[in-house]
């Protein structure tokens, strides 16, 4: 309350529909689905994906006890994963495709080419023919035309030379004025360059001087001279001012200056101050004026001396030129006939190539035929593969969307389910894929979707088991975005992670390591694998980083933070966990962080692992040459792939013609020869394989019933947390047993021997290990296992024994006096649930009634023949059926007779446990373990057996606690070295050291033992604490005390021994005689209130731990009575021994009467002074011996009885049914316990489980009452009274109703809640699944029982109890106050009882609190029988008598009548009277309880709310002989 006041709830509902929808939607909606309208589509699968992993847990969680979660980090991990998947999955099956098809079009052309080559070159032999002959003629006339060309052109050769060396003079005397002309024409290009530049401003400037400077005036000069004009100032300003100037100095007639005018400009030219450098620095336009005055003088001169030159030139080339046009002449005549020569060898070049096209065409054609007839028959099989392969990758792409999403449904959710609830879920999917419209492989199959057969053959070799569920494991592990989590109790992913991640320098860590988180540290940074082994249901924190892989970048490196560092996370590192834990518990903090994997070995795995165990050892050769060619198998199709894919390539990347890359063809025709050998050499393997399995399957029979007995043997750690057995170690005696059993030539007998030695060798290994309680059940799940396999024992047959039938409507019960009705319709049951073996029964029951009655009243009905014909008819299990329905008591006797039956008397007994039989197995590596029960203790033996061998001296011991675990440590290590024993005693007081102790057991595997005489002595109590590994890897031994008086008391004294029997001699034999007859009384009482508790409810209400120190306590008490007191003070000897020393752990108050009822037996004066003649009980056998020696003592105890008769402890023989009947229930229920909670396959014809649970459902929901209403009640009922309160009885009714109302609104709703989710229209939340295996259990639903009564009944006794309290309430209600009052119909009885002593006490108006019950039985048998009620207090019916009977006739009680549990008494009459008068203490006070589980839970009264009052009976015996036999009534019975 204090946290609910002070905090706000906030409920984390599971995500609803909407919201599944609308996630999905949006995160899908970023990639490409591959159409329009599929993001709905595909978003609605994945909310259905979701939903139904929620209730595929629940149904999990129900039907095999496991328990898986599903959060919205895991639909967010289905979405990314597909999201990843989707893209990766269809770039691969787009190249694959594209390879396929591009293979099959280039083969599809080549077979085309090769008709049309053929039909090629057959057209092409003519026209070749034809261009030889035509080649030949051209050749003739070719050679004359040349030989006529030739003679022209010597003529015109001849020419040609003269004229060349016309032409080479010419070119002479050109060159030479050519070299004349190149000295004068660089200034006159610099003198132009000049001028250009010049502008009109230059000019103007020049123009502006008034009297120009004397060099200025100096070049003006030149330039008038050059110009024809005047040499002044005035004229050269004129010359300048014409617009034309600069242009005519340009265009100026270099080429005629007259020889006057050059001498006029000589003086100029001659002077030193005439030079542009020196004019430059006067006018920069002057400059230019000189340099073109001084180039026109160098041309002048120059051309002077070139003139001559020229006119020689002329002459020379007009030579040239006559002889040239004459060399043309010939030249053209030549040309003409070279044309024709040229013109005829064209076209003989043209028809010879013509020729040779059409020959090389012709040999490329055949060649290419050659190469296409080799590429087509070499890959005429890979093409029809190539086709199919290609036909299923279209297929796929097509598929591509609904396959992707459900591999990543498997991938993110299945891990941890079994394989038939992966096939369930998977077949939901695809059902709603197909119905939402997505394409998707009808047959899916993981493995073929997203697994490569390459690489799952490389995981077989390294030791993963080759069946489907550890492949689609293997899947799971490698395409999962989590880290794996594997649970592998049998590690076989351990083995298979080691092997194949060894190569990659795999590194192995536990979290017990000291040092663990440096080695994943260094792992993370270097890229190794690691492999954490061993973890529990807990993960420590510091692991989160990398289960969420919580990385970031800084500075372009790729970290992620452990503890307190920044580490570089290497993109290689994998993470691999393993647990050996075979059931662990995850929580969803766990479960979102890492991908969880059940690596549990399955049936067929396991099988096929024991054949390869059995012919490596029979048939050496055979495994050997299996294990070669699995290998070999497997590298030659690695070897076929990659040449396929090499092949596919060299195709896929030719360019052109194929058939013209001859490269392409030589590789392509050695790789066809490659893979044909190989081919050759696969199938020479395959049927080498084939014959080998064939040879191996002879021995599959002793697999299989090794595979069996393994998980028979797994199946007990349910049973007991101790019964651990590891996959390794079963192996092992498994191997032992081929090498130890005795050979035979014969194979069918060789396995007889073998399955028979294998069975009995591992029985009774197992069976040291196990309780007695726990043997038969041990023994018969064999015997059923074995024949459950062979079919045998049938399904239906199997489900009836465990769980029982239910008939919805029996026939009459011919007479219910003689065959009780749940009899009765427990025989309707199975004639409807076996008709074939049962058609007819209760018919035949009818017809020959008094034939059943007595075969179902002897002792031992499994001893004798049931009627005929059943008796011939039935086989044992059938008759194991029947006893089950009239003498369920006796079944666990016939399963005993059924185990030695089928498999042997040896399978019903356990060899007693010899160490020195034990001792040759240990080793120093195996501890050998004493599992305890309360009371025993094995020191004794084993300090025995250690001085036997000689090792009393090297025996160490210490006993575990708080503190002890370093002192233990330390003591193993130092008997290690030094070769002794040590033993730890009471392991189970030390939980926190367990894992140390795990940790040093490990060590002596890893790091090994320096004296190979140590041993390691365990001895603890059930517990859940002790380690798993040890358990597994030692030799187990169970430690009991003995069962029975016989055993207890030799037990007792032998703890006691010699010297205490003798310790008192006072007072002339006084003291010895009371001492030791009251101890041998003590001893006796102490194994009484021990053994009663076998007796269940009859024994004690509540079973209370009575052990050695009770007795060590009520002994020094006796001895201190014995001493102090000449009287022995009786009253407080039993006061002190029965309220203090035992009556202390007794809670139940008649417990407590029982107790020292009990006591009074032993500790009494007759005791000591009848002697012998005081006998324990009746039959005289059981009292204490004369006084006499220690060891007549124990001649006594050893002559006494081996099997206790009830008689001993005071109770009737029918005490031995309760015995037996809750010995057959503990059994059976263990044995339903293991079972998976709903059936199994539905043969042809028979109904489902949903089918019969929802028949059943159907008719109970038809079958509902109405609310009760009080407004509807008859007229005289809840009438108020004067002060405005209803009568006291009416108001119990009405609470009554109230809470039939709730149990009936509770039993409607969950009806039609059940109903519906069987039809899958609601989800089967746990509860319901529950309520689904209650009904099919005939077990009442736990949804009801919170609301209901107390009642032990099985559901369909339920049901009809139910209807019948509905109806005793509708009368009353409706009718009025009954007559008598049927008080087993009632919730509260109490309540109804203080009604009744209210309604009397305000009638006479007497207070309550002064009134009582005084208990009248009546005559009147039923309230049939009663007409009218009493004048004061009730008539009561319907109350039970266990372990005694109402006499009639005397009135009053006596004992049971043989096999009578409990009988029904008369109407009693509950009258209230005076409380002073009510006890009569001759009467015995009979407890009343609601059930006859008696026990409850003590409420503020200190009474158990199951019990209700004491009821006052009349006797003639003593009320404490009644005690003893636990008399008592009972509200109702469990049928």
């Amino acid at each position: 309350p204090s946290l609910v006041n002070c905090c706000t709830i906030d409920w984390f509902t599971p995500w609803p529909r909407d919201a599944l929808l609308s996630v999905a939607s949006k995160l899908l909606g970023k990639i490409d689905l591959g159409e329009d309208g599929a993001l709905a589509k595909v978003s609605n699968v994945c909310m259905v994906i979701h939903s139904s992993v929620r209730e595929a847990s629940e149904r999990f969680l129900v039907e095999m006890r496991r328990t898986n979660y599903t959060t919205p980090t895991s639909y967010l991990e289905l979405i990314n994963l597909y999201t990843g998947m989707l893209g990766e999955e269809r770039t691969i099956n787009n190249a694959k495709v594209e390879r396929y098809q591009n293979g099959m079009d280039k083969l599809k052309s080549t077979n085309v080419m090769v008709g049309e080559l053929k039909v090629e070159i057959i057209k092409m032999q003519p026209k070749l023919a034809q261009a030889g002959v035509d080649a030949a003629e051209l050749i003739e006339v070719v050679t004359k035309d040349k030989e006529a060309a030739a003679v022209v052109q010597a003529n015109v050769e001849e020419e040609a030379k003269k004229v060349t060396a016309i032409t080479e003079e010419a070119s002479v005397i050109k060159l030479d004025a050519q070299k004349d002309l190149d000295e004068a024409l660089p200034a006159f290009d610099s003198a132009l360059k000049a001028l250009k530049s010049l502008n009109k401003n230059d000019i103007t400037e020049i123009k502006s001087f008034a009297k120009p400077p004397p060099m200025v005036m100096f070049t003006l000069e030149g330039v008038c001279i050059l110009k024809g004009v005047k040499p002044t100032w005035d004229d050269a300003k004129k010359l300048m001012g014409e617009s034309t100037f600069l242009a005519d100095l340009e265009t100026f007639d270099k080429d005629n200056i007259k020889e006057k005018t050059i001498k006029q400009l000589k003086k100029y030219i001659d002077d030193p101050g005439f030079t542009p450098e020196l004019v430059e620095k006067v006018s920069k336009a002057a400059k230019s004026l000189c340099m073109w005055v001084r180039a026109m003088d160098v041309y002048a001169r120059v051309a002077k001396n070139v003139e001559p030159k020229k006119a020689k030139l002329a002459e020379a080339e007009r030579t040239v030129s006559e002889m040239s046009a004459l060399l043309a002449e010939k030249t053209a005549q030549l040309n003409q006939v070279l044309a024709r020569v040229k013109e005829l060898e064209e076209k003989l070049l043209n028809t010879i190539k013509e020729r040779d096209d059409l020959q090389l065409q012709s040999d490329l054609s055949t060649a290419r035929l050659g190469r296409a007839e080799q590429l087509t028959n070499g890959l005429a099989s890979e093409q029809v593969r190539w086709d199919a392969e290609l036909i299923q990758l279209n297929q796929d792409k097509i598929d591509l969307t609904g396959n992707i999403l459900m591999a990543s449904g498997v991938v993110a959710y299945t891990g941890a389910f079994t394989s038939n609830f992966r096939s369930d879920l998977i077949k939901i999917w695809v059902a709603e894929c197909q119905a939402n419209g997505i394409p998707v492989d009808a047959a899916f199959s993981l493995e073929r979707i997203i697994g490569d057969a390459p690489t799952i053959r490389g995981w077989n070799i390294q030791g993963l088991p080759a069946d489907p569920l550890s492949t689609e494991n293997g899947i799971i592990v490698t395409k999962g975005r989590r880290w794996p989590l594997m649970i592998d109790p049998q590690m076989q992913a351990n083995k298979w992670i080691k092997n194949s991640e060894e190569q990659n320098g795999l590194r192995l860590i536990k979290l017990s390591d000291g040092k663990y988180l440096q080695t994943l540290e260094a792992c993370v940074r270097n890229g190794n694998p690691l492999l954490l082994e061993d973890v529990q249901e807990d993960l420590d924190p510091a692991l989160e980083p990398i289960l969420m892989k919580q990385l970031f970048k800084q500075g372009g490196r790729l970290l992620i933070r452990l503890g307190e560092n920044d580490v570089d996370y290497d993109e290689n590192f994998r993470f691999y966990i393993t647990t050996k834990l075979p059931n662990p518990h995850y929580l969803p903090d766990v479960c979102i962080k890492a991908t969880i994997i059940n690596f549990m070995i399955t049936l067929d795995g396991l099988e096929d692992q024991l054949l390869g165990d059995v012919v490596r050892k029979e048939r050496p050769d055979l495994e050997v040459a299996k294990d070669k060619l699995v290998v070999s198998m497997a590298n030659d199709k690695k070897q076929l792939g990659e040449l396929q894919d090499k092949v596919l390539k060299l195709l896929k990347d030719a360019e052109g013609m194929v058939l013209d890359n001859e490269p392409l063809i030589n590789t392509l025709q050695q790789s066809k020869v490659t893979s044909t050998m190989i081919n050759k050499r696969v199938a020479e393997a395959e049927e080498t394989n084939a014959s080998i399995a064939t040879a191996r399957e002879g021995y599959r029979k002793a697999a299989t019933r090794g595979s069996l007995l393994y998980f028979v043997i797994a199946d007990l750690s349910n049973m007991d947390p101790m019964y651990q057995y590891s996959l390794e170690y079963f192996k092992l005696m498994f191997n032992s047993c081929i090498d130890a059993s005795d050979k035979s030539d014969d194979l069918e007998a060789r396995l007889q021997i073998l399955m028979a030695y294998v069975t009995k060798f591992l029985y009774l290994n197992v069976c040291r290990g196990l309780f007695e309680r726990h043997k038969l059940v041990f023994s018969f799940l064999i015997t059923s296992s074995i024949l459950r396999n062979s079919s045998e024992i049938k399904a239906l047959e199997w489900n009836f024994l465990l769980r029982g039938g239910l008939s919805l409507a029996p026939p009459k019960n011919p007479d219910p006096a003689v065959m009780a009705q749940p009899i009765w319709e427990a025989c309707a049951a199975i004639q409807e649930a076996l008709p074939e073996q049962f058609g007819g029964f209760t018919d035949h029951i009818r017809d020959h009634l008094k034939e059943w009655k007595v075969w179902s009243s002897a002792d031992s009905p499994h001893l004798m023949a049931m009627p005929a014909p059943y008796n011939n008819s039935l086989n044992s299990f059938h008759k194991m059926c029947a006893l089950k329905l009239f003498r369920e008591e006796k079944l666990v006797f016939a399963t005993e007779m059924y185990v030695a039956e089928k498999m042997g008397k040896e399978f019903t007994e356990s060899p007693p446990i010899v160490l020195a039989e034990v001792f040759p197995d240990s080793k120093t590596t195996s501890p050998i373990i004493f599992v305890l029960t309360a009371g025993s203790d094995p020191t004794g033996s084993l300090i025995k057996f250690a001085e036997e061998m000689g090792f009393l001296q090297k025996f160490q011991s210490i006993s575990l606690g708080q503190g002890q675990g370093p002192v233990a440590e330390k003591l193993i290590a130092q008997s290690t070295k030094k070769g002794e024993w040590v033993c730890l005693m009471n392991c189970h007081l030390c939980t926190s050291w367990m894992p140390a102790l795990e940790k040093i057991v490990e060590n002596f595997t890893t790091q090994g033992v320096d004296d190979e005489n140590f041993r390691l002595w365990l001895t603890s109590q059930p517990s859940t604490f002790f380690p798993v590994a040890v358990l597994q890897g030692g030799i187990k031994l169970t430690n009991e005390p003995p069962r029975g008086m016989r055993a207890n008391l030799i037990g007792t004294f032998t703890n006691l021994g010699a010297v205490e029997w003798d310790c008192q001699t006072g007072r002339d034999g006084r003291d010895e005689l009371y001492w030791k007859k009251l101890l041998v009384g003590l001893a006796f009482f102490h194994a009484t209130v021990q053994e009663r508790r076998k007796y269940g409810p009859l024994g004690w209400n509540i079973r209370y731990e009575f052990n050695t120190s009770d007795i060590l306590c009520a002994k020094d008490v006796l001895k201190m009575f014995c001493r102090k007191f000449d009287d022995m003070p009786w009253s407080a000897l039993t006061y002190i021994t029965g309220h203090v020393n035992y009556g202390g752990r007794v809670t139940d108050d008649q417990d407590r009467r029982c107790l020292m009822s009990i006591l009074e037996t032993y500790y009494k004066g007759d005791i000591v002074v009848k002697d012998e003649k005081y006998k324990f009980s009746e039959s005289g056998i059981y009292y204490t011996p004369a006084v006499g020696s220690y060891e007549a003592l124990m001649d006594y105890f050893d002559k006494l009885p081996g099997v206790d008769n009830p008689e001993v402890f005071g109770m009737h023989d029918n005490a031995n049914i309760t015995f037996q009947l809750q010995e057959t229930k503990s059994m059976y229920e263990i044995i339903l316990g293991l079972q998976p909670r709903v059936g199994g396959a539905v043969a042809e014809g028979e109904r489902s489980p949903e089918e019969v649970v929802d028949d059943l459902a159907a008719v109970f929901e038809e079958s509902m009452p109405p609310l009760f209403d009080h407004e509807q009640a008859a007229p005289q009922m809840f009438v108020p009274t004067e002060n405005g309160a209803y009568l006291s009885l009416d108001t119990v009714l009405l609470q009554e109703m109230d809470r039939f109302n709730r149990l009936i609104a509770a039993m409607r709703d969950t009806l039609r809640e059940l109903r519906k989710a069987i039809k899958g229209l609601v989800v089967m939340s746990s509860d319901l699944e529950a309520m689904f295996t209650a009904f099919q259990n005939n077990l009442v639903p736990g949804l009801w029982t919170k609301v209901a009564y107390p009642c032990l009944k099985p559901l369909a006794s339920w049901i009809k109890d139910f209807h019948r309290r509905i109806t005793f309430f509708h009368n009353w209600c409706m009718v009025g106050q009954p007559s008598s009052f049927w008080l087993p119909g009632f919730y509260y009885p109490q309540g109804f009882m203080t009604g009744a002593l209210q309604t009397h006490a305000r009638r006479y108006q007497v207070p309550i609190d002064t009134l009582n019950f005084q208990y009248i039985v009546k005559a009147m048998e039923g309230d049939e029988d009663v007409s009218d009620p009493p004048e004061d207090g009730m008539y009561i019916s319907g109350l039970f008598l266990e372990a005694a009977r109402w006499d009639r006739r005397g009135k009053k009680i006596k004992p049971s009548n043989a096999g009578e549990m409990m009988s029904l008494m008369p109407i009693i009459h509950f009258n209230c009277v005076a409380m002073l008068s009510t006890v009569n203490p001759e009467d015995y006070q009979a407890p009343l309880y609601k059930t006859n589980l008696r026990a409850g839970v003590l409420n503020t009264t200190g009474q158990s709310t199951n019990y209700v009052l004491d009821v006052g009976l009349p006797t003639d015996e003593q009320p404490r002989f009644w005690v003893l036999m636990a008399t008592a009534l009972c509200t109702m019975t469990n049928d």
